[in-house]
């Protein structure tokens, strides 16, 4: 069940990332580098603060949702009250802040990036049932939600562009309605399951919920940062084309972090529901020695195609992302493998060690940024963001070895029991394959 699980989530997230990667090829062919450079940077601090504001309630969520003894109807409730709260606290910080934090963008990019904080409030509470659906592995129901988004977006993009309405403005209202759609649609699964929308809540829990999300929230700031640092610096400082060139690069090099992705979704429930800690670390293991291997397959064969895809699909104005790309690659196949482990720690209730290794990345992050960004660009960048995420790795490992007894010859082992795992895990997921493309994800 776990395999068939992980690879239902894969083939979600590659049909996300193609769906993303298509429409964001349209965004950048029609709009050019300074164009597609202002939607991101119109985007950038709302969707940030959907996270900075959440105090990792999310992941809290799956948690508490996934143990045995679990009332998903009061996680769920306990949630949300919180979500509410903290929606009207980011708001008018957002709306107050974001002439500073967006200061070398036009006047228009800027109020319309102001009007894009309603998102906050609609997507933190729809994350936040769709955390209760991943705690009792509702996978395929997740998945389905998690296509409304990337699928309306590129929908819509093509009718603006047929009917010449490729603006700004209709872009960030067309993201608008497709989270509220997610929300509705969230409330609606959870509610075929008996788990309603409401206020009722329970204090203890409400305690243990916020104690367990802060001590992941305290990495996710981090974990933020290191992804969005570079992109924030640049939308401050440099034009739009940078950005631009920079954001085409981080989606070319995001097409590997699908699997990991894929394999975290479905490990955390899946390794917290078990009773001993025993059985919670010798699941981790055996997921992890599979996934590393396939992940390294995946990514070579990416780095091969990015010289000839970026100028063939973004168009040969962006060129000049194709090393970028390459050098976020590899970080990506580095923070793909921390992604895994660090979910892997959290499902063994050590929320903090991933934390920990996101505040060592973030300082890391600001300490080659300060170097390279100035000196080399967006390669600086690329560069930077890489040696982050070899920090986080690194910490993680150490700390699964030193806590939890966790060998990292034991996780990074190889032999021929799980060379003939991995690849039937690859037979199986090319049969998921061809289901898939026959009857979609059911």
């Amino acid at each position: 069940m776990l395999r068939s699980l992980i690879f239902r989530t894969l083939l979600t997230n590659g049909g996300i990332t193609v769906l993303s990667l298509a429409n964001s090829v349209l965004l950048s062919r029609w709009l050019g580098p300074t164009g597609r450079g202002e939607v991101a940077a119109a985007m950038l601090w709302p969707i940030l603060l959907v996270y900075l504001s959440s105090m990792g309630l999310i992941i809290s969520s799956v948690y508490f949702t996934s143990l045995s003894d679990s009332k998903p109807q009061i996680v769920f409730n306990t949630a949300i009250v919180f979500g509410l709260i903290l929606s009207a606290v980011a708001l008018p910080i957002g709306y107050l802040a974001l002439p500073a934090l967006l200061k070398s963008q036009s006047s228009q990019v800027i109020s319309l990036s102001r009007l894009f904080l309603l998102v906050i409030p609609i997507s933190l509470i729809a994350q936040l049932g769709t955390g209760v659906l991943q705690g009792r592995l509702q996978i395929v129901e997740l998945n389905w939600l998690r296509t409304l988004i990337p699928l309306g977006y590129l929908m819509g993009t093509l009718v603006l562009i047929i009917l010449g309405r490729l603006l700004l403005i209709n872009i960030l209202i067309l993201h608008l309605l497709l989270n509220t759609i997610v929300l509705f649609g969230t409330l609606k699964v959870l509610a075929k399951s008996s788990i309603y929308l409401g206020l009722h809540t329970n204090a203890d829990l409400a305690t243990r919920m916020l104690k367990y999300g802060v001590t992941v929230h305290v990495g996710n700031i981090s974990g933020l940062a290191n992804v969005n640092l570079a992109q924030v610096f640049m939308a401050a400082w440099l034009s739009p084309a940078y950005l631009g060139l920079y954001v085409v690069a981080v989606s070319a090099a995001g097409l590997s972090q699908a699997f990991s992705q894929a394999v975290q979704t479905v490990a955390i429930p899946s390794i917290t529901q078990k009773e001993s800690k025993a059985e919670r670390v010798a699941i981790l293991q055996r997921i992890f020695r599979q996934y590393w291997m396939i992940s390294l397959v995946i990514a070579l064969a990416v780095g091969i195609l990015l010289p000839v895809g970026i100028p063939l699909v973004f168009g040969i104005g962006f060129k000049s992302s194709i090393w970028p790309a390459e050098v976020l690659l590899l970080g990506s196949v580095i923070v793909g493998a921390k992604l895994v482990l660090a979910g892997g720690a959290q499902a063994l209730g050590d929320p903090w060690l991933s934390s920990k290794a996101q505040l060592y990345a973030f300082l890391a992050t600001i300490i080659a940024l300060y170097f390279l960004l100035p000196a080399a660009g967006i390669m600086g960048a690329a560069v930077a963001t890489t040696i982050a995420y070899s920090t986080e790795l690194a910490v993680v490992i150490h700390g699964l070895r030193r806590v939890h007894s966790i060998s990292p010859l034991e996780l990074f082992r190889f032999n021929p029991t799980d060379l003939r795992s991995t690849l039937s895990s690859i037979g199986v997921l090319k049969a998921y394959g061809k289901r898939f493309a026959a009857n979609g994800l059911n």
